[in-house]
């Protein structure tokens, strides 16, 4: 989170290059950078492309760390209809009866890539985003003990200094939308960065950290934890709604199992957020709650499946195929 800021390109068209010449604010950690011009980046390479998502590892002038850059096309909204219509040359590539097919090209100003800069990066974040092979794991308790306990355990501090930065009020204090700062049921609670100005209600992503250290996954978790993870739930629940004038209804809270990193935490998002919820990753709060409810050491006993990629999840991946 803290390594990562958002800029607007213009996207030039079907078939077009994409020209990065924007001027960039990069928030690094503890300090504002200067501003970044990204017309003299350097390309390494493309680790991933997709229909709407293209992810690139370069440099820049003068530094040899790495820069990665993760281009998404903008999401429609119901006021860019007319804009987007008028300011559209369409080139026909198929017609039958009262159907027809074409390419839309848009004017410089017409559309925009949002861009993701994580910079220095690190080979866990290219990994994370490079394409990869994916594989079903069934990690019963003692595959978890076996193998991914050690591998949770291997993972140095820093990796998620972050956090605790967030935590301390080191950093994006002026992030933070709600805190409840007691050891054991407290959390802080903030946009996520998948979530950027303007806020539109229908891309709602909104991340709680809780102030308990010691736990790092939903495999952690016990009856003691219970009051912790309502406060969270109602707490959270309470101030989106009303913040953002969205239903509680409309907002789904989960956890990622495998997660991102290892100190635990809970979104929330709008129901027509797409991304993160996939079966396989996501597990709902409310089922946490229910199942610890029902048996207090619950995830110390259960199977749990998840996907473990090749690369973003290399040593863990190696550890549960020996």
């Amino acid at each position: 989170m803290a390594t990562t800021g958002i800029s607007w390109i213009p996207l030039l068209g079907a078939g077009a290059c994409i020209v990065l010449t924007c001027v960039y604010m990069l928030h690094n950690h503890r300090k504002r950078a200067s501003a970044v011009d990204l017309s003299n980046f350097q390309l390494e390479k493309i680790t991933k492309v997709m229909d709407s998502e293209m992810c690139v590892v370069g440099t820049l002038p003068g530094s040899p760390d790495k820069v990665l850059l993760i281009l998404q096309k903008q999401k429609f909204g119901r006021g860019d209809a007319l804009r987007l219509i008028h300011g559209m040359t369409l080139r026909r590539v198929h017609e039958n009866d009262v159907y027809s097919n074409h390419i839309g090209v848009l004017s410089g100003d017409n559309d925009a890539l949002r861009v993701t800069m994580i910079y220095p990066a690190t080979p866990a974040h290219i990994a994370k985003h490079t394409e990869q092979g994916f594989h079903m794991a069934v990690e019963t308790k003692e595959v978890y003990e076996r193998a991914t306990l050690p591998y949770i355990e291997s993972i140095p501090t820093e990796k998620i200094q972050w956090v605790y930065n967030i935590l301390d009020r080191k950093s994006e204090t002026e992030k933070i939308i709600l805190e409840d700062l007691d050891p054991a049921t407290g959390f802080v609670l903030l946009p996520d960065t998948k979530w950027n100005p303007p806020f539109n209600v229908e891309n709602l992503y909104c991340l709680a950290l809780v102030m308990d250290k010691s736990i790092r996954s939903v495999r952690d978790l016990r009856a003691e934890h219970l009051a912790l993870l309502r406060n969270l739930r109602d707490k959270s629940l309470a101030l989106i709604c009303e913040k953002y004038n969205v239903a509680k209804s409309s907002i789904r809270c989960f956890v990622h199992y495998q997660p991102s990193y290892y100190h635990f935490h809970v979104h929330f998002t709008h129901l027509k957020v797409p991304f993160g919820i996939f079966v396989g990753k996501a597990i709902l709060l409310e089922d946490i709650i229910y199942n610890i409810s029902t048996r207090g050491d619950y995830y110390q006993h259960a199977t749990l499946s998840y996907v473990v990629g090749e690369a973003q999840h290399a040593a863990l991946h190696e550890a549960l195929v020996k």
